[in-house]
C-alpha cells in the first residue's frame, strides 16, 4: 500500500483532491490508521479513481458523480461519453483539446486495470551526477516546460557549444500537486568539468546522490499523460512490496524541443526500498 502523498505520485492527482474525495466518500482509502488517521491506498484503486476523473471531465458534478458510482460505467460507455462530448467539443481551444487527450489516456488505464503490463519497468542502480541546475515552484506544467531555454540560457556561458549533457529534471515535492510544481531542471555534468556558476547567475552546481535501487520505466510523449508510466511503476514497485524512498527523476534520453515536447523521450526514475516499522 501507499501512503497519500506516494498514491498521490503514482497517480498525479493532486493529494488535496484525495482528501476531499475521501471526505465526499467518492474514493475512500483502503486502510486509515486509527490512531494517526494516515491514508493509505493500493493500485487497485487507480481504477475507481481514473472513473473519477474522467466522470468530472465529461462534466459531472462530484454528487452526479457519487450517484453513477453506484453501478460503475464500463469503459466503452465512459468512452462513448468522451466521443459526444468530443464532438461537442471541436471548436474549442487547442487547451480544451489537450484536456480530453489526458481523458482518454486515463480511460486507457481503465481498460488496462489488471492486465497493465510492468514488463518494460526495470529496477536498477542509478550512477551520482553532477547537477548543473535551476529550481523553482511554479504553477502549471507550461510553466516548468518555459525553465529548459532559461536552463539553456543560463548555461552556455559554462559549457562547450556542442556539448551532450543529458537533461535531468528532479520533482522535490512529497506529493503530487499539478499547481505546485516543485522542479529542478538541470544538465548532467560530471562528463565535464564546468566552472563554478557566478554569484549573479541562476544555476548551482551539485551533486545528486547515487540510488541503489531505482524502478525506472521510458515515457514518450507530454508530462501531463505520465500517469499512464507512473501507474506501471507504481503496480511494479507495489508488486515488490517496495514503497517510495525520496524525489523521483526524470532523464530525457534525447535532447529536448520545448516547442515539441509532445515528442519527448523520457526516462522516468522512482527510488524504491524495503518498508520499515511505520511505513504502513
Amino acid at each position: 500500500m501507499f501512503r497519500i502523498g506516494d498514491f498521490s505520485r503514482i497517480a498525479r492527482v493532486s493529494a488535496r483532491l484525495l482528501r476531499f474525495y475521501d471526505e465526499l466518500g467518492l474514493l475512500k482509502p483502503a486502510h486509515a490508521d486509527a490512531q494517526t488517521g494516515y491514508r493509505h491506498y493500493t493500485v487497485a484503486q487507480l481504477a475507481q479513481l481514473n472513473r473519477i476523473t474522467v466522470l468530472k471531465d465529461l462534466g459531472f458534478s462530484l454528487e452526479q458523480i457519487g450517484e453513477i458510482l453506484k453501478a460503475p460505467l464500463a469503459a466503452d460507455e465512459l468512452r462513448h461519453m468522451l466521443l459526444m462530448r468530443r464532438n461537442d467539443a471541436e471548436h474549442r481551444l487547442a487547451q480544451e483539446a489537450q484536456r480530453l487527450r489526458h481523458i482518454e489516456t486515463r480511460i486507457a488505464q481503465i481498460e488496462a486495470d489488471g492486465v497493465l503490463s510492468v514488463d518494460d519497468v526495470v529496477e536498477r542502480a542509478e550512477p551520482a551526477r553532477r547537477l548543473l541546475s535551476l529550481r523553482r515552484q511554479v504553477k502549471s506544467f507550461a510553466e516548468a516546460r518555459a525553465l529548459i531555454p532559461l536552463l539553456r540560457d543560463q548555461a552556455r556561458p559554462l559549457l562547450p557549444k556542442a556539448h551532450t549533457c543529458p537533461l535531468v529534471v528532479v520533482a522535490h515535492a512529497p506529493q503530487f500537486e499539478a499547481d505546485e510544481l516543485d522542479v529542478e531542471f538541470g544538465y548532467s555534468v560530471e562528463a565535464l568539468s564546468p566552472p563554478a556558476p557566478a554569484k549573479s547567475s541562476l544555476l548551482g552546481l551539485r551533486e545528486l546522490p547515487a540510488v541503489a535501487r531505482m524502478a525506472v520505466c521510458v515515457r514518450v510523449g507530454l508530462p501531463e499523460d505520465a500517469h499512464l508510466v507512473t501507474a506501471k511503476i507504481g503496480r511494479f514497485i507495489e508488486a515488490n512490496g517496495d514503497v517510495l524512498d525520496g524525489p523521483s527523476r526524470e532523464v530525457f534520453l534525447r535532447p529536448p524541443d520545448p516547442q515539441h515536447m509532445e515528442a519527448s523521450m523520457v526516462e522516468m526514475q522512482f527510488p524504491v526500498r524495503r518498508p520499515v516499522p511505520g511505513d504502513l
